[in-house]
């Protein structure tokens, strides 16, 4: 059954704020759950959960509400995307890296380190692009043009930037998002693979995948 498209007039945005973290961190575990799950929650899925809900009211660092932006239907989030400079990047992942080591005692701040630290090596942007991050919708508004809204917002903040690509990252499983992301003209740049021993936590891997914009 084929869903009805929201009026793109009736849907709002606004930067987020600490008291969104409920919500917010429910559709950031969405956008990347293997990851969340094995990394920040070390394979507890709700405690990934509790834990990014903490880490989005702490500002200044890349799953921040100073990051994040809502999208908004007759007054409820609906959707969110997080998206920042790639010149940002180090910045807020040194930070946010801080603050997930910090939720942990000494054991568990080991088993972070070990399982976070392949991550280290894989080039997500560069300092000439704008990242997307993260960007999530509620599941009943899918299919329903809200995702396209977010996009459109993501550019035109790389614009007012200065910067003429959008950059991103996807995991290969997504199939989903792959074609969404391919019908809005992105293209793959980069495959990123898991070994064969986190294959299993985390998926095979990731595509990085650009966007050029006209401006």
């Amino acid at each position: 059954m084929t869903k009805d498209r929201l009026d793109p007039q009736a849907i709002t945005f606004r930067p987020a704020r600490p008291e969104d973290a409920k919500a917010a961190s429910r559709l950031l575990f969405e956008t990347f759950p293997q990851k969340a799950t094995f990394v920040i929650g070390l394979g507890d899925a709700e405690r990934a959960k509790r834990i990014l809900r903490v880490l989005f009211e702490q500002p200044d660092h890349r799953l921040s509400y100073t990051e994040s932006v809502v999208a908004l239907y007759q007054g409820r989030i609906i959707g969110l995307f997080t998206a920042f400079p790639g010149r940002k990047m180090g910045r807020l992942d040194r930070r946010l890296d801080f603050l997930i080591l910090k939720q942990y005692k000494l054991r568990g701040k080991i088993a972070v380190f070990r399982r976070g630290l392949p991550l280290l090596f894989i080039k997500e942007t560069t300092r000439k692009e704008y990242f997307l991050s993260n960007l999530a919708v509620k599941a009943r508004y899918r299919s329903r043009g809200v995702g396209e809204q977010m996009l459109f917002q993501v550019e035109g903040r790389a614009i007012e930037a200065g910067l003429g690509r959008v950059a991103l990252m996807v995991a290969i499983e997504n199939q989903n998002a792959r074609q969404f992301y391919d019908r809005h003209g992105f293209r793959t740049s980069a495959i990123h693979l898991e070994s064969n021993q986190r294959v299993p936590f985390l998926g095979a891997g990731y595509q990085r995948m650009i966007k050029e914009l006209d401006y």
